[in-house]
């Protein structure tokens, strides 16, 4: 334009023009899922665990080079971020998921958070645009009329389910109807039955006497004491691991806190790899990790366990006996022996990171790596985890 000062603000007369200008980070709190220890799970189980798989099941054709994965994220989508960048990224895979957030209300300052992360995952180079974070409670999967059963229905199965829980899995009670922990399992393990290729499940959970209703421990106590009478394996096994070989020492272990922690997590992995079994698939404990939230607990209060199930066509019994094919039958004593001696090898994550002080600043840093893409003040952040040891 002729006269033009090449300087001049065209948008100086327009209403409401602002400057932009890159914001700072904002001043969040941190919490315990903030500490060096969580990142050791989401590093040396979750993802280790995710990867192997992926390789050890490289004759299964994973759809569109996609890792499909179901969860529980924060505001701040930590884990999305880290599954991005350490499971996707290197292996130029996609990552498509389906997260539920009932803790972010309307209008809250959690959920202008969760839009915002929600905005930056959704542009990173590896995420399907398709994925979802929806306001609702995991355990609504149970009902039909849900709009977590809807969109389980519509993204699922899954290479990946994550149930990373605050508090116990089996804190509620058995045997109700209602939107519970169990039923919403139940429902899951039922849409992962229509997978040909494994896949992983990650359980974070509460353990301790006052982390499980009374009725569901007494379930997993009956259920192992049929395991002690009918399975040598398993009988042999539970009395190298914790000294408890029959339905006696079995009711005096649970007057412990450590009984009640041994007989719980294998309770747990028991009943999920009966239902498997149900559905003509194992289910293999590839890895569990634990540590103190309370600091006085007698054991580690706080657990998470990495399950590697494995549908196995098996043919079905012909009732008119019309065909003469036959497979050989899950042998449910020897998985669960199996997964009994994985729980009796749990890692102590507090002992692990206090033994080794270089492992602990890794973790650190690789959490402040990740808290910086959401926003958060990494000087302040490395601050508060050298006052919080």
């Amino acid at each position: 334009m002729s006269g033009a000062d090449e300087d001049t603000d065209f948008t100086e007369d327009l209403v409401g023009v602002e400057e932009y200008a890159v914001a700072s980070p904002s001043k969040k709190d941190f919490f315990a899922w903030h500490r060096p220890r969580k990142q050791f799970v989401r590093d040396k189980q979750w993802c280790v665990q995710i990867c192997k798989m992926l390789d050890e099941t490289d004759g299964f054709e994973f759809d569109n080079n996609t890792l499909t994965y179901c969860g529980l994220p924060g505001s701040d989508l930590i884990d999305l971020r880290c599954f991005h960048d350490t499971v996707c990224a290197p292996r130029s895979m996609k990552l498509r998921f389906l997260g539920f957030n009932s803790a972010a209300a309307p209008q809250s300052n959690e959920q202008i958070e969760l839009n915002i992360s929600l905005d930056e995952v959704t542009k990173l180079v590896h995420v399907d645009p398709v994925s979802e974070v929806i306001p609702d409670d995991i355990r609504t999967v149970a009902n039909n009329d849900s709009m977590a059963w809807a969109k389980v229905l519509k993204f699922g199965p899954f290479d990946v389910i994550n149930l990373d829980l605050c508090d116990s899995f089996g804190t509620e009670e058995a045997g109700l109807f209602n939107d519970n922990y169990y039923n919403a399992m139940s429902r899951l393990l039922a849409i992962q039955a229509r997978r040909k290729a494994p896949w992983l499940l990650l359980l974070t959970t509460r353990v301790g006497a006052e982390h499980v209703h009374v009725e569901t421990l007494n379930r997993f106590r009956g259920h192992y004491t049929q395991n002690l009478i009918e399975c040598e394996g398993f009988r042999n096994d539970s009395q190298k691991a914790f000294k408890i070989s029959d339905e006696d020492s079995l009711l005096e272990a649970l007057k412990t806190a450590t009984g009640i922690h041994s007989v719980f997590l294998v309770g747990v992995c028991k009943w999920l790899l009966t239902l498997a079994v149900g559905y003509q698939s194992s289910a293999e404990l590839k890895s569990i990790l634990g540590y103190r939230v309370e600091g006085s607990a007698p054991t580690t209060d706080l657990v998470s366990i990495a399950l590697r199930f494995t549908p196995h066509p098996i043919p079905m019994p012909d009732p008119l006996q019309l065909s003469n094919v036959s497979g050989k039958k899950l042998d449910e004593c020897e998985l669960a022996g199996k997964l009994l001696r994985r729980v009796a090898k749990q890692v102590d994550v507090d002992q692990v990171l206090a033994s080794d002080p270089a492992l602990f600043e890794e973790m650190a840093r690789r959490t402040g790596q990740l808290l910086e893409a959401a926003r958060y003040d990494v000087t302040a952040y490395s601050t508060w985890v050298a006052s919080a040891t």
